[in-house]
C-alpha cells in the first residue's frame, strides 16, 4: 500500500530442513537464517555461501541450537542499508 521496500522470506519447521535448504538454493546467497523465536540475539546468521546456509539451517532445526525458538526458521532475502527502529510511547 505504501511501497515500503520489504524482503521475501520462507518460513520453515524442524520438520522441513531439506526442503528450507532447496529454498536458499533457489534464492542464492547472500541470505539471512533466523531462528523464529526469542533467541537472546543470538538467532540471526547472515549466510555468505550455501555451506554457511545449510549449516545454519541445521543449527537450529536438526541441532536444536536455539531449543523451542528454533521450532521454525524464516529464511529471508538479504537486504543491504540501514535499518532503523521507531518506538512510540503514549
Amino acid at each position: 500500500r505504501h511501497n515500503i521496500p520489504t524482503a521475501w522470506y520462507g518460513k520453515f519447521d524442524r520438520k522441513h530442513a531439506e526442503e528450507a535448504k532447496r529454498y536458499v538454493r533457489s534464492k542464492g546467497v547472500p541470505i539471512v537464517v533466523k531462528a523464529d523465536g526469542l533467541a537472546a540475539g543470538k538467532g540471526v546468521i547472515l549466510a555468505k555461501t550455501l555451506a554457511e546456509a545449510d549449516d545454519a539451517i541445521d543449527q537450529i532445526l536438526v541441532k536444536n541450537a536455539f531449543g523451542d525458538a528454533g521450532d521454525q526458521v524464516v529464511i529471508e532475502q538479504f537486504l543491504k542499508g540501514e535499518e532503523a527502529s521507531f518506538f512510540a510511547i503514549v
